[in-house]
């Protein structure tokens, strides 16, 4: 017996150091970027092209543009002289509007292979990172570079691909040690302080009820407001939304979070479903009015993620929803991961017998959102892109289509991806409308998405930091992160970033 389990010890330890061997083999392998081939367009003209509107809501037919230095200098019906070295497009029967933006992703320090060519190919150029790779194990007292910073110089050398990332956190707050009744105004103050020398853009907050209670989640906005830090992230249900509004709160991420508190009187369960189902048959539309209103007078922008808040709790119970054709462009790592907590959600945590509450709090959040555009509030395109079954860029087109089928108009829909989010950052003035003296960052589509909120998929070029990027370079971007995401280099990377090493 002695002998048997020896030989057993032996031969897992062998596998161990074989598998090991090969995870070093590959971390070891260089990684391949996209780099900037392209040269930079000085001057550009598109002839006949029809114009998206998207503050208005109209198409402005039959313009030529003349974009020279990057930014867009003419809009007429007539044919402009041209300076030397003028790029031309013919944009007869194409729509040009501005690019999109993805204002709730996460980044990892395999992006750039994986998620920015893909971003760009699928017409989203600006973004805003609720999270890098760093944020799930950065320590509090860590002020080492990080990778936007790392990604910027090197796009400033023209080596790297990379979209527009106005703002990335680094840090989540999820829980505090230590904190009590006793002491929490100390600890919220200092971990604020901290996050300020870190240079976070914002306090995100990931908490829930037991992990941090109402009284320290208020203190906390108080020590933000008085360092002047945003804060923003998910609404915990334990909370009074009337005094977080007074308080301050930038953006509130994720559908499920404004469902429990449409509600007269809140309830905890232990159990998800239990909390579902409560929240569900509770629902109270004056309630639901006034919050919404409040959020509106607030200035409080909504990010709803229709694409992955609770969406995904239903449809794993779908045959066919782990065979999605872009899991071509998904780190085989990551996809096996998001397979394996499919099978666990509809095994264990879920049942199929919940599945028409699960249905109807999807359904519900659609409903959130199409009252919260009816009454003011100001709405975000977000993907949660990393989350499991969200593709990056092709994600944010399925999200518009969400918006849509929520009760908003395919206009409003696309303002929630294009000026909105120029709104949010203040930039309004250099983005988001195809406007003379604005920056040409843009899309030009086969098709008119006011008709149909699908053609904005149908991207036949892509222009972005003075750079035209065609059908052949779309192709190309796709085809780099697919080729990315089965190498068994990256697989093994990936592997090191899940185990909490940096690369």
């Amino acid at each position: 017996m002695k002998r048997y389990l020896k030989k057993t010890l032996k031969f897992i330890l062998l596998i161990l150091l074989f598998f090991g061997l090969l995870l070093m083999i590959g971390v070891l392998l260089p990684k391949e970027t996209y780099q900037q081939k392209k040269e930079k367009v000085e001057n550009l003209y598109i002839k006949n092209c029809n114009i998206v509107d998207v503050e208005n809501g109209k198409i402005i037919a039959n313009k030529n543009i003349l974009v020279q230095n990057g930014i867009i200098v003419t809009i007429d019906s007539l044919t402009s002289t041209l300076p030397q070295n003028t790029t031309i497009i013919n944009g007869n029967g194409k729509y040009i509007m501005p690019s999109l933006w993805d204002m709730h992703l996460h980044t990892i320090s395999l992006s750039p292979q994986l998620h920015f060519p893909l971003l760009i190919a699928n017409g989203v150029t600006g973004v805003r990172d609720m999270g890098d790779g760093d944020s799930w194990i950065s320590d509090i007292n860590d002020v080492s570079q990080r990778d936007k910073t790392v990604w910027e110089k090197e796009a400033k050398n023209e080596n790297l691909l990379v979209p527009k990332i106005y703002e990335a956190t680094s840090f989540h707050v999820e829980e505090i040690d230590n904190i009590d009744k006793s002491n929490y105004k100390e600890k919220l103050a200092e971990l604020v302080l901290k996050l300020k020398k870190r240079g976070e853009p914002f306090v995100k907050v990931q908490l829930e009820e037991s992990e941090l209670p109402d009284t320290f989640f208020y203190e906390l906005q108080h020590q933000a407001k008085k360092q002047n830090i945003p804060i923003l992230g998910h609404l915990s249900p334990n909370l009074n939304i009337n005094t977080v509004v007074e308080n301050g709160f930038k953006s509130i991420e994720h559908a499920w979070a404004l469902i429990p508190h449409c509600v007269k009187e809140m309830k905890y369960f232990e159990k998800d479903i239990e909390q579902k189902t409560y929240d569900l048959k509770n629902q109270d539309s004056i309630i639901t009015k006034q919050v919404l209103e409040k959020l509106a007078l607030a200035n409080i922008y909504y990010v709803p993620t229709h694409v992955t808040s609770n969406r995904k709790e239903y449809l794993a119970f779908e045959p066919n929803f782990n065979n999605n054709p872009n899991n071509k462009y998904t780190e085989n790592v990551q996809l096996f991961l998001w397979k394996t907590l499919n099978w666990l959600h509809t095994k264990g945590y879920d049942k199929k017998t919940d599945l028409p509450i699960l249905k109807s709090f999807y359904e519900r959040g659609l409903e959130i959102t199409k009252l919260a555009q009816q009454n003011g509030v100001k709405i975000l395109t977000g993907t949660d892109a990393l989350d499991r079954n969200v593709y990056y860029g092709i994600s944010v087109h399925e999200e518009l289509q969400q918006m849509v089928k929520a009760g908003m108009s395919n206009i409003q829909a696309l303002k929630a991806a294009t000026v909105n989010a120029t709104e949010y950052y203040g930039l309004f003035n250099e983005y988001g409308t195809i406007d003379i003296g604005k920056k040409a960052d843009f899309i030009l589509l086969d098709n008119n998405p006011l008709e149909k909120i699908e053609h904005t998929q149908n991207i036949n070029a892509v222009f972005y930091n003075k750079r035209l990027y065609n059908q052949d370079d779309i192709l190309q971007m796709k085809t780099f992160v697919k080729n990315q995401a089965k190498s068994f280099g990256i697989s093994c990377k990936f592997i090191l970033n899940m185990i909490k090493l940096r690369i």
